[in-house]
């Protein structure tokens, strides 16, 4: 049995959350148990279950460990960055191996902003001349006019032209299919995505990949928000203190809120699917298979649920890294007006709605598509769930209500052990990358075999297009759909006017500055009202973003009485345990009972019509 300690401890919070978790309360900690994440704390070895370890059979010729003839590609956008040149700068003089590195960095400048790689250039020169040259870390050889400048690949764009996070990340992964299918990129390399305000350990590339290894998981996603530069070299209060991301909170879409920690971890630790933008690492058939959806201008919120979605359908599975070997300058980059003020693109109302559709589509959030055909069609598209594992799976496993905006589906977090869920690999193995047509974005790799989980016997089976892919229909009490009909409506028109206030909301910043004041002061509060600790790395951020400058447009707006929707049991939406009119806030409630009486006196003037009919018939 695992004593507190031996491979590490997790927070977990509130000692009532302890208790709903089934735990013993230690102040406030739990014993991380690796062991838990194959076996479920069963004994019997029939139920040992684990990750896929990487196999000769993946790595196409290249050792099963390390990366010995493989690159490293990091990805990073940058909106009117200064700090883009010295992230460049970092990286490089303190790799390993820098020559391994290649870097793509999305430039959204405008008139006179820093150019990241000339002044790059600039800093390594001067780097050079203070030091007498040398290797990277001194400026570079003598002779060097710039060193690593053929790695950098910079995509430039106007900064009017600019759409937020998801359209900036989206077009690098543009980029980086581009060069896959030039063959620049090997599903076998490590790609890392992180931001353009950044600082690094020693040695971090290799450190970085050996503990990627260390997750013996072949789909493995080392994910967190980073801590701050402030805590370069430092042990955390001297027990390897790591931010650990494991719960979320509903505003416009979902936001991973309340960041926990973890201390003196062994290995990574699984996470309950909980990804975050600020640092992901994995090997690139994660990045090719996965890339960020550019299709959502305007969106802060949502982008990080929403791929971490997509990556746990696919089979991946995120950890929270045991060390702390990437560093993020939260001051630097939240107190410059003109790095925060992407809000100012080229979307507008409208796109900010239709990137809410898109993303309450894709996980069935109340406030999508009610068509059931085009929201399949949506979720099997390029930038659509993965076929391993399915949505209910996810909702089990993250504790997230997505179904009905609520945090958890039990009151309890998922912050804790967790065991792995299993799922059946493609066919064509994990360096299979599945292709989708330029214009349509539509999957071409049909029919679909018997481990996917939109397999349809009567369609995949009989071989592609014999069948139309359509929904077929089952029979059902009409009274009840037409019922089930007017729920859905009501809940809809309901989301669909809270959007369209969203969007055209201007005090998103007074709106943010405000919850980061309360989760600062004290704490994420959880549905039940327990108060949740944040992370020193969340609490910087947050700290940074609570005293940033006034009226600058950080975020999309929070969401204001989100309201507890839920969408009707049918086909795509999977059985749910609450559904009903009981669950639908009290506004939507009036409306679907007066649509109710409407009916119901409808069909009584209707009967008493009939019955005048049958009177004056006899009479004559």
């Amino acid at each position: 049995m695992t004593t507190l300690g031996d491979y590490g401890e997790i927070f977990m919070g509130n000692p009532k959350n302890l208790k709903r978790a089934g735990y013993d309360d230690k102040g406030g900690n739990i014993a991380y148990d690796p062991e838990f994440e194959c076996t479920g704390g069963s004994s019997n070895p029939n139920d040992k279950q684990c990750p896929f370890e990487t196999k000769e059979s993946d790595v196409m010729g290249l050792a099963t460990t390390g990366w010995d003839g493989r690159l490293l590609h990091l990805n990073m956008p940058s909106f009117r960055d200064p700090l883009c040149p010295r992230t460049l700068k970092y990286l490089f003089t303190k790799a390993k191996r820098p020559n391994d590195i290649r870097v793509r960095v999305l430039q959204q400048n405008m008139g006179d902003d820093v150019d990241c790689l000339e002044t790059y250039c600039d800093m390594m020169a001067q780097l050079r001349e203070e030091t007498g040259g040398g290797d990277t870390s001194k400026g570079g050889p003598a002779g060097e006019d710039c060193p690593h400048r053929d790695q950098i690949f910079v995509h430039a764009i106007n900064a009017k032209d600019a759409a937020g996070p998801t359209y900036a990340r989206g077009l690098i992964g543009q980029d980086m299919h581009a060069a896959y299918v030039k063959n620049e990129i090997s599903p076998q390399d490590f790609c890392m995505s992180t931001d353009s305000h950044m600082d690094f350990e020693p040695q971090w590339d290799e450190k970085m990949v050996n503990m990627w290894d260390q997750t013996k998981n072949e789909y493995a996603v080392l994910s967190t928000y980073v801590a701050s530069i402030e805590q370069l070299g430092v042990n955390l209060n001297g027990v390897h203190e790591v931010p650990h991301l494991c719960m979320v909170t509903f505003t416009s879409q979902v936001r991973t809120t309340a960041t926990k920690c973890a201390r003196n971890l062994a290995k990574p630790k699984l996470t309950n699917a909980v990804w975050g933008a600020g640092l992901s690492f994995s090997k690139c058939h994660a990045e090719l298979k996965v890339p960020v959806d550019p299709h959502t201008p305007g969106i802060f919120d949502g982008e990080e649920f929403n791929r971490a979605a997509r990556f746990f359908t696919y089979g991946y599975d995120v950890y929270t890294p045991n060390r702390v070997y990437v560093l993020h300058d939260y001051h630097g980059s939240q107190h410059n007006p003109k790095t925060t003020s992407w809000g100012n693109g080229k979307f507008g109302q409208e796109d900010i709605q239709n990137s809410y559709y898109r993303l309450n589509t894709m996980l069935d959030i109340p406030g999508g598509e009610l068509d059931e055909q085009k929201a399949l069609l949506l979720k099997r598209s390029r930038y659509g769930l993965g076929d391993r594992r399915t949505l209910d799976q996810l909702i089990e496993f993250s504790g997230v209500d997505l179904r009905h905006k609520r945090a958890t589906i039990d009151g309890k977090n998922r912050c804790g052990n967790l065991q792995w869920v299993p799922f059946i690999e493609h066919p064509k193995g994990v360096n299979f990358i599945p292709t989708f047509d330029d214009t349509t974005e539509e999957p071409l790799d049909l029919p679909y075999d018997k481990s996917s989980v939109w397999y349809d016997p009567h369609i995949d089976g009989a071989g592609a297009g014999m069948i139309s892919r359509e929904i077929i229909e089952e029979e059902e009490d009409p009274k009840a759909k037409e019922l089930q009909h007017a729920e859905v409506k009501a809940a809809h028109a309901a989301f669909e006017e809270e959007a369209k206030q969203l969007a055209g909301n201007s005090h998103h910043a007074d709106e943010h500055k405000r919850l980061a004041a309360a989760l600062e002061e004290e704490g994420a509060e959880s549905e039940r009202g327990h108060k949740e600790v944040v992370s020193s790395a969340a609490a910087a951020a947050l700290k940074a973003e609570e005293t940033g400058k006034e009226g600058v447009v950080v975020f999309p707006p929070l969401l204001r009485g989100s309201p507890q929707s839920a969408l009707t049991k049918g086909k795509l939406f999977l059985s749910q345990k609450k559904h009903g009119i009981e669950h639908l806030p009290i506004q939507v409630k009036i409306a679907v009972i007066l649509m109710i009486f409407g009916l119901c006196a409808a069909v009584i003037t209707s009967g008493s019509g009939r019955r005048r009919r049958k009177k004056s018939s006899k009479k004559r």
